[in-house]
């Protein structure tokens, strides 16, 4: 259902990669996804941010900067907690989508491999530092058992199984931060020289990475190693590259082989050294040394645009970050939150995610106006499956709907669930009988009840009232408690049926004619069907 739009996305891809700001996108209409599954790192966790959605400001006058960093503060993006001014959160709200918020601090292609294919390919699982944002149990050590309660509190494969869209946002942390932490390694390996191995020291009992970086710099600085440090950057930048394509590219791989049907966004990076300001005399320029990396990894996912239908890239470059200044009283201790997206940088990248989904498009059948009061609630439905045409560009929305069509649109909707070995109970439904498999799978669930033990009547039409009560059930068959007043013909409302009328009204699932009656005993037709899914849907 969910059609490619190929050119338009390419015209509006390469809009995006040539425009200094992203335009504005209020006025656009998206194609109704129901979840919007974001997956990323720490950017995409909204790390950096505050929790309650407000600025961050790192230039506080404070002689104890640990306040600055306190967690209830500044968010650091472990939990999946939803920040209410991070791209996630702006991106499903744009697409009036449910949100499912997987992004997690220090998450990398690597990983996301691993929650999906179980296969954990790094090439150097040895270092002290990098793997420990996912030391989950706190013993100091990572292992893949630390990943796996990740995965067993979330369930990541079966988010990509449930997602209708999915922005994927990996790539800094199997580039750069690991670079950091690879580069630590080596230098700091001669345990004969006294600052190296305080350097060492430093981070072996959890020292910031960033202020350890910034004391290596100082260090080859003074000692002339610069061009050594260079040096082993940039050869370090190429080898972390190389495994983050493969790992990358098996995880899309994975995604459309979980989730045929799925869009994907591939977020791409942007130079998180490009405010990176060191003192005057330094000769290392890490943020040029990154930049040739960010281009490589940025033109990867542009190309997979190719490979994969509903594949979309979205250019994040011009992400704002957080100035940095070497001569900052805290640079160091801050370098790790402010190479991360500001207010307005969060605001950028979800219109650049945006900015590359299709628009929503019309409806291919010819007998359903476009100001139908029904037509959203069709289109909502059918691009989501929920319902299908009498043919490829017919709906006959007023056509009534029979007993045994609407449990078939239950049945598909669940997936239609294997019933051999079911017996059948009603008489009036033959082993052959066309709807026969969902009958008998709504009778096992307890989601239709026959005229009696042995008379279903598929063939009958279906009343409002009817219909309501199926839905009911569907739903579990939840309490709830109203008053059926509103309706000048509630008094018409069986007494069997009355609950479930007041159900589908509390959650707007249902609504009276224009006259201000229900009509319970009303056949309903198709278009009547395709509302009610499609409100039922998006609770």
């Amino acid at each position: 259902m969910k059609h490619t739009r190929r050119i338009l996305s390419f015209v509006l891809a390469l809009v995006m990669v040539f425009a200094l700001c992203a335009p504005a996108l209020a006025d656009r209409s998206y194609e109704p996804y129901k979840y919007y599954m974001c997956v990323g790192d720490s950017i995409a966790a909204g790390c950096a941010l505050t929790k309650d959605g407000s600025e961050t400001y790192f230039d506080q006058e404070t002689d104890d900067y640990t306040t600055v960093y306190n967690p209830d503060y500044i968010y650091y993006g472990y939990d999946y907690t939803a920040v209410p001014t991070a791209y996630h959160s702006l991106v499903a709200n744009a697409l009036d989508a449910k949100l499912l918020q997987y992004a997690r601090s220090g998450l990398r292609a690597v990983e996301f491999r691993y929650f999906l294919e179980g296969v954990y390919n790094d090439y150097d699982t040895t270092r002290s530092w990098g793997n420990t944002y996912f030391d989950t149990d706190g013993n100091g050590t990572f292992t893949l058992s630390d990943l796996d309660a990740i995965d067993a509190m979330v369930n990541y494969k079966e988010a990509v199984k449930k997602t209708d869209v999915i922005s994927v946002n990996v790539g800094s942390n199997d580039v750069f931060s690991f670079t950091l932490g690879v580069v630590l390694n080596e230098m700091t390996a001669d345990d004969n020289n006294d600052t190296l191995k305080g350097l060492k020291d430093f981070l072996n009992k959890g020292g910031n990475i960033g202020e350890a970086f910034g004391k290596l710099v100082d260090y080859c600085q003074k000692m002339g190693k610069m061009p050594k440090l260079a040096a082993l950057i940039t050869a370090t930048f190429a080898k972390a590259y190389d495994q983050f394509e493969e790992n990358y590219d098996v995880v899309m791989e994975k995604i459309h082989e979980l989730n045929p049907d799925i869009t994907v966004v591939a977020v791409g990076v942007f130079n998180p050294f490009k405010h990176f300001r060191l003192s005057d005399g330094s000769m290392l320029d890490i943020s040029g040394l990154a930049a040739p990396i960010v281009n490589r990894i940025n033109l990867h996912l542009k190309a997979l645009s190719y490979k994969y239908d509903n594949f979309y890239y979205a250019d994040v470059v011009g992400t704002e970050t957080y100035d940095m200044n070497y001569n900052d009283r805290y640079f160091w201790e801050y370098f790790g939150l402010k190479v991360h997206p500001t207010l307005a940088g969060h605001e950028f990248m979800a219109q650049q995610i945006l900015g590359v989904l299709p628009e929503r498009g019309t409806l291919p059948f010819t007998d359903v106006p476009s100001d139908a009061w029904y037509y959203d609630d069709l289109y909502y439905a059918w691009f989501n499956g929920l319902i299908k045409g009498t043919s490829e560009t017919t709906f006959e929305p007023d056509a009534a709907t029979t007993r045994a069509q609407a449990v078939t649109v239950l049945y598909r909707i669940a997936g239609s669930p294997n019933v051999s070995g079911l017996t059948e109970p009603f008489y009036d439904v033959s082993d052959s009988h066309w709807a026969r498999d969902a009958i008998v799978w709504a009778y096992e669930n307890a989601i239709i009840k026959g005229y009696n033990s042995t008379t279903f009547g598929p063939d009958d039409g279906l009343t409002r009232s009817q219909f309501v009560a199926i839905m009911h059930r569907y739903a579990g068959s939840p309490q709830v408690s109203g008053d059926l007043a509103v309706f000048s013909d509630s008094a018409d409302i069986p007494s069997y049926f009355r609950n479930s009328v007041r159900w589908a009204v509390a959650n707007n699932i249902v609504n009276g004619y224009a006259d201000g009656t229900f009509r319970p005993n009303t056949v309903i037709s198709r278009a009547q069907l395709a509302a009610i899914l499609a409100r039922f849907d998006r609770l």
